[in-house]
């Protein structure tokens, strides 16, 4: 009786592991158009996990909490950001009309005629002189705004995914102790490893989150202010890309500030161009050391050439929640070597994770 016994149990856990196999990628094949989504609202939820925990102690009400707390998210970020993006789509169009088109001042723009350029030394001027200047900044100018539409390619998709993920956000702030038993219960290391792993990666994506991701928009931000004091078309896109740039180790947002400058300068505007760069200086320039100590707080920092790799990965990888997803992934990356070179594999302790007084 035992052979056919074991013989049936064999058949039950292959028939068991065939029928689990399938339903996880029919459930993979149904969430997959959304994973992003989700991502992003478990990482919104691991930032805002604290103010909620405050919130819910004053209201001493766990979904009512939540709820204001997603809905104030909504009316805070979520519109500003959507009329903000509207308003780069038709500054996008204008910048379009207004520099490639035939009357465009990349068609009378010539920084050869500059005296700043002919002071230059003469082989200087004759390397210059070889390129072709306007079918450059044509090129360049198309590559930087060909994609700019696609953020609004599908109104309906938009929309969608703004609703899930606001639903998202809402069940995870009230069910994340439901959650964090389940990935415990489920785990197959110990509950105090697990803790440590949770705990490690929280503390290290709240760190990517605030000191890569926040102080870069603040920048943006920054930039796209001064630009428009200053006269330079198309300020709220170029704040997008300073957004990027204030990752690039060395030249920062000095990639997009100093080109702005130097159209002012070559078009004209002395006066606005000189403005330009003492605004970048004062406040876009040293916003990374005022605001830095008070975002990062002294958590986990990571290397900034690793910051932007994974930045750049993302965007390509991801589309535009890659600038947040990315350094996430490489949160986690950090957090897994890590463990391993705490000795997990060997069955070494791992040492304890830095303490915060908020809960995770």
């Amino acid at each position: 009786m035992s052979q056919p016994l074991s013989a049936t149990m064999g058949l039950e856990k292959w028939f068991f592991l065939a029928l689990a196999a399938a339903v996880l990628f029919l459930a993979w094949q149904t969430v997959q158009p959304f994973v992003l989504v989700l991502l992003a609202a478990g990482i919104a939820a691991i930032m805002l996990t604290p103010l909620h925990v405050r919130m819910e102690r004053l209201i001493r009400h766990r979904k009512l909490a939540a709820f204001l707390l997603v809905c104030g998210v909504f009316l805070l970020v979520a519109l500003p950001v959507f009329f903000i993006l509207l308003l780069m789509v038709k500054q996008a169009s204008e910048i379009l009309q207004s520099s490639l088109g035939e009357a465009g001042w990349l068609a009378t723009f010539d920084p050869r005629s500059h005296p700043l350029f002919q002071s230059l030394p003469a082989f200087v001027q004759e390397q210059v002189r070889a390129w072709d200047l306007h079918a450059l900044a044509r090129n360049l100018a198309q590559w930087m705004f060909s994609n700019v539409g696609d953020l609004f390619s599908s109104t309906t998709r938009l929309v969608l995914n703004t609703f899930i993920f606001f639903i998202a956000l809402y069940y995870i702030l009230v069910d994340r102790q439901k959650m964090y038993d389940e990935i415990l219960a489920l785990s197959p290391f110990g509950d105090a490893m697990d803790r440590d792993i949770i705990h490690r990666i929280v503390l290290t994506v709240r760190s990517v989150v605030f000191g890569a991701v926040i102080l870069a928009f603040v920048q943006g931000v920054l930039a796209a202010i001064g630009m428009s004091i200053f006269g330079v078309p198309g300020a709220l896109i170029w704040g997008a890309i300073t957004v990027v740039a204030a990752q690039v180790p060395l030249f920062g947002v000095g990639l997009v500030m100093i080109p702005a400058v130097l159209y002012l300068f070559f078009t004209g505007s002395t006066g606005a161009a000189i403005g330009l760069l003492i605004w970048a200086a004062v406040f876009v320039g040293l916003s990374d050391n005022v605001l830095a100590p008070y975002l990062i707080k002294g958590a986990t920092h990571m290397h900034a050439f690793l910051v932007l790799i994974f930045i750049f990965g993302g965007l390509e990888v991801f589309g535009s929640i890659g600038i947040i997803v990315g350094p996430v992934i490489l949160a986690a990356f950090l957090v897994v070597i890590e463990l391993y070179k705490a000795g997990m594999l060997r069955g070494g302790s791992v040492p304890p994770p830095p303490q915060e007084s908020s809960s995770t």
